[in-house]
C-alpha cells in the first residue's frame, strides 16, 4: 500500500510541476502582451503629439522643457483633466448604449 501512495505522490507532483510550469509561461506571456500593449499606446499617444504640437524636430529634452512649461500655463491642468473626465464619459456612454443593443 505504501508503494502505491509513493507512486501516486510522486505522480501528483510531476503533475503539479508541470502546471507550475505553465503558470509561469502563461504570466510570462501576458507581462510581454501588457509590455506590448503599453509600448503601442506611448508610440501612438507620441505621434498624435508630434502631429499637433508640430514637433517633428525637437529631442526629448526639449520636449520635456517645453511640457514642464505647458503645465504651468494657468488653468491647463484643469482643462486637461476636465476633457480627459469627458472623454471617459462618453466612451462609457457609448459602451453603455453598445450593451444595451445586445
Amino acid at each position: 500500500m505504501a508503494e502505491r501512495d509513493s507512486k501516486r505522490l510522486a505522480k501528483i507532483s510531476e503533475k503539479l510541476e508541470y502546471m507550475k510550469a505553465q503558470q509561469k509561461d502563461i504570466l510570462a506571456k501576458e507581462k510581454k502582451r501588457q509590455g506590448q500593449a503599453r509600448t503601442r499606446r506611448l508610440i501612438q499617444i507620441g505621434a498624435i503629439i508630434e502631429k499637433y504640437f508640430d514637433m517633428k524636430d525637437i529631442g526629448v529634452v526639449e520636449f520635456e522643457e517645453f511640457l514642464k512649461i505647458f503645465i504651468k500655463i494657468e488653468n491647463i491642468d484643469k482643462c486637461v483633466l476636465h476633457t480627459k473626465h469627458r472623454m471617459l464619459n462618453s466612451e462609457n456612454i457609448s459602451t453603455d448604449s453598445e450593451t444595451k443593443m445586445d
